[in-house]
């Protein structure tokens, strides 16, 4: 899996913000018809003018749970704190760790987006420390990340 996308950030509901995981609203330059299929994903999220990649959670689609708007690639950077709007990023797809659902309630949501937090850095970490043989890992290897 190699999908790039590049955009710039934009303000979205703020509900990741109030459920305690705040995203990234990835506007995509051009046309988005060749992004893989919706869910959630483990990525790398490069801020233009910063040095290396963010670990990062992906979720592109939909947003069941909370439908109003339109469907979005929103990334939540793991161990992040800063404003990012209006600057432009790119982020690259590394690992499908499940597809996009509607949950019952926010509070089940926000419980799957804390286990889907821990996925991510778990599998972005064995892939970095090569114990990971997963398609994805390799590259994950090649790439200068954050410090």
């Amino acid at each position: 899996m190699s999908t790039v996308v590049r955009g710039r950030i934009e303000a979205g509901k703020r509900l990741g913000r109030q459920l305690g995981f705040p995203t990234a609203n990835l506007r995509p330059d051009g046309d988005a018809a060749a992004l893989p299929r919706n869910g959630v994903y483990a990525a790398a999220f490069w801020v233009e003018e910063e040095d290396g990649a963010r670990m990062c959670m992906l979720n592109q689609g939909t947003h069941p749970t909370a439908p109003e708007g339109k469907p979005t690639i929103e990334a939540h950077l793991l161990d992040y704190h800063g404003d990012l709007y209006g600057r432009r990023a790119r982020v690259e797809y590394l690992h499908f760790l499940r597809p996009e659902r509607r949950f019952e309630s926010l509070a089940a949501l926000s419980e799957q987006l804390s286990k889907d937090r821990v996925d991510t850095r778990a599998w972005i970490e064995a892939a970095r420390n090569g114990t990971c043989g997963d398609e994805g890992a390799g590259r994950v290897r090649e790439i200068h990340w954050h410090r």
